[in-house]
């Protein structure tokens, strides 16, 4: 699975960034034995925080298996705050984070 998410940190950084200095936000999927990243658009009014449409978590879940929800942390270190790890809690799904602009990552599993 590492090989699968170090072959994905390019996308993720380049989604990442162009959402910056607001916090980006996306999925790590699995389909027909393909992991890919699929950005989703971060629907919070704040740009320290980051919210998914539940449809879309929903719809992806439904048609896929989400391994990872990701999101970035501008201008912070990557390590999650206490709401990341209660949302990762709720959901059963490990959190990635990523920091910008000096690239970092974390992996929170609740599990």
């Amino acid at each position: 699975m590492q090989e699968s998410l170090n072959k994905l940190l390019p996308e993720i950084y380049s989604h990442m960034e162009k959402e910056a200095p607001r916090e980006g936000c996306g999925l790590i999927v699995q389909k027909n034995d393909k992991i890919k990243f699929i950005s989703v658009e971060n629907k919070s009014e704040d740009e320290n925080s980051f919210y998914i449409d539940p449809k879309e978590y929903v719809r992806h879940s439904i048609i896929s298996k989400i391994l990872y929800v990701v999101h970035s942390h501008y201008n912070q270190d990557c390590r999650p705050s206490e709401h990341d790890k209660n949302a990762s809690k709720v959901l059963g799904i490990p959190y990635l984070i990523v920091s910008l602009p000096e690239r970092g990552e974390y992996i929170y599993d609740p599990r």
